[in-house]
């Protein structure tokens, strides 16, 4: 490693570290870069949020109190 980082973080952190760390088999250092490298690799928005495709579910009904204010103010009623 060329470079040493000094950061702060609080002891929740540190122990949720400790114990992802432990469960890979890994450092604790190891853990922070793997993070980082994640962070900070360049995808399109299409990747970073693919596995959210159809969750999102609207109301059926055509009728609710949203949709019906939509309407109103519709101007091309």
């Amino acid at each position: 490693m060329a470079d040493t980082l000094t950061i702060r973080i609080g002891p929740r952190q540190r122990d949720a570290l400790g114990r992802l760390a432990a469960s890979l088999g890994k450092s604790v250092s190891e853990v922070v870069r793997d993070i980082l490298t994640q962070a900070l690799e360049e995808r399109p928005l299409a990747d970073r949020t693919g596995h959210l495709a159809g969750r999102l579910t609207l109301s059926p009904a055509p009728g609710d109190a949203f949709r019906a204010r939509i309407k109103a103010g519709n101007w091309r009623q």
